[in-house]
């Protein structure tokens, strides 16, 4: 059995295959984990791979942007075909998956280990890797520091953090607290600022970048000031800049949207693919880019977060009716078009990962919450200026500028993958009662808030415990 327990962890450092050109490595056929840690080579080889797993439609790619939406309350699911019908419905164990990340973490623990032989910014940008890494593990598997069901909090999830080079370095840990994974991933966040610089392309980590993490995660951690800090760092650091009112729209067709801190970038032979890339899950009719584009068009914003945009407001501007007959979706179908081919072809589409707007959010909900009125009007009106109206002034207080905050995060983000986070950091429940949506309304205290671990690691590793009613 240990054995086995070896290989399933070995597996994933003994061999590389060839890297992304877009990450500027040289393609290699294979790699020993022998003299790892002494080869910068094999060490940024490890280190590409695990962005090339990031990009994947299991990961970043498609159903970390996808299902945290179809799971809330911000799509309608058309019945075009299958895909994601379970999270939709929100049914027992259909959920987001990420245990496969800790395949990642493996491959970032043995470049850590290896920082000795390495540039800087290499290592800051694995610890950057791996608290990301830890993230979606704890946003899938785990309650957040913000709200938790005492009576049925399992923990975090296993922390692995050592390079495993033989047999002996084989551990079974079992979950760890929900605060000690946070600071685990906020100790990442500062090691890899320490490391890394603002230069080289936003498709790797930056400062910024790793900022722009920082603030996200220490936001969902409740630590608010850790947040604006990180936040405000990333906005000035200039690596990105905000969209205005009048390109808001077309910025999300260029290849390097402005503001993204870190996006993933799809090479012409990394097509994400029709059947999984989120342009085809979003969207069957054509696009500014291909007006002959056809698409699967699954999930299309549901009729309440229609309701919600102001006239005004410049992001209707991304949402549009089909206007072709014949296709998946009728006529009239509004379709969210943020992820349109700017890869250069149908179904490669680079996606912003961490924007500027979603950090003017952070700032904005965190001194909300600590109770600065003015700073967080200030931040606010930065985005409602650019998107409702340039002569727009905040001027609620207490909770109703909190919630309107909040409403600015849904419109804001619509379709990247925020929403199921931030009504369960929230311990929200998930109201899907509106009238196009599934008609339940699953409390925060449901199992189904959590995913269930994986059956054949709860088999392999005794001292795990599943989530609660799994």
């Amino acid at each position: 059995m240990k054995n086995k327990i070896l290989y399933i962890l070995l597996a994933c450092t003994l061999l590389i295959s060839a890297c992304s050109d877009l990450l500027d490595t040289e393609p290699r056929q294979s790699v020993s984990i022998d003299g790892a840690l002494e080869s910068p080579a094999i060490l940024e080889a490890l280190l590409i791979d695990v962005y090339n797993s990031f990009q994947g439609a299991g990961t970043l790619g498609s159903e970390w942007i996808v299902v945290p939406e179809v799971m809330a309350d911000n799509f309608t699911f058309n019945n075009n075909r299958g895909t994601y019908n379970g999270e939709y419905f929100n049914r027992l164990r259909s959920h987001l998956s990420a245990w496969e990340v800790y395949g990642y973490l493996l491959k970032l623990n043995v470049v850590i280990a290896g920082a000795n032989v390495l540039d800087e910014n290499i290592v800051g940008e694995a610890y950057a890797l791996r608290a990301l890494g830890y993230l979606y593990l704890m946003n899938t598997y785990a309650y957040m520091p913000t709200a938790i069901v005492a009576s049925q909090n399992k923990g975090g999830v296993p922390l692995i953090t050592d390079a495993v080079l033989s047999l002996s370095d084989v551990t079974l840990p079992a979950r760890a607290s929900i605060d000690d994974v946070y600071a685990f991933m906020l100790s990442d966040v500062s090691n890899a600022v320490q490391r890394l610089s603002n230069s080289g392309t936003n498709a790797r980590f930056t400062k910024a970048g790793a900022q722009a993490l920082g603030s996200r995660i220490a936001l969902y951690g409740g630590e608010y000031q850790l947040s604006i800090d990180y936040a405000e760092d990333a906005i000035a650091s200039g690596v990105a800049t905000l969209s205005s009112r009048a390109d808001y729209v077309s910025d999300w067709a260029k290849a390097e949207h402005p503001e993204a801190l870190w996006y993933l970038e799809y090479q012409s032979n990394e097509s994400q693919g029709p059947n999984t890339s989120v342009m085809s899950i979003y969207i069957t009719d054509g696009t500014v880019l291909s007006p002959s584009y056809r698409g699967n068009g699954d999930f299309t914003p549901s009729q309440e977060v229609m309701n919600l945009f102001a006239a005004t407001d410049v992001r209707q501007g991304l949402i549009e009716e089909v206007q072709t007959a014949n296709l998946p979706n009728t006529i009239g179908t509004p379709e969210l078009k943020k992820y349109i081919d700017n890869g250069g072809q149908g179904n490669i589409t680079n996606i912003p990962i961490f924007r500027i707007s979603e950090m003017y959010l952070n700032i904005a909900e965190a001194e909300a919450r600590l109770n600065r009125d003015l700073a967080a009007q200030t931040a606010l009106q930065v985005l409602k200026r650019r998107s409702i109206d340039p002569l727009y002034v905040a001027t609620n207080v207490g909770q109703a500028l909190l919630d309107e905050i909040l409403l600015e995060r849904r419109l804001e983000l619509l379709g990247e993958g925020h929403r199921l986070f931030d009504l369960k950091r929230m311990g929200s429940d998930i109201d899907k009662s509106a009238v196009d949506l599934t008609g339940e309304v699953i409390s925060f205290t449901d199992l189904r808030i959590l995913a269930p671990l994986p059956g054949g690691d709860l088999e392999l590793n005794p001292n795990l415990e599943n989530n609660f009613g799994y």
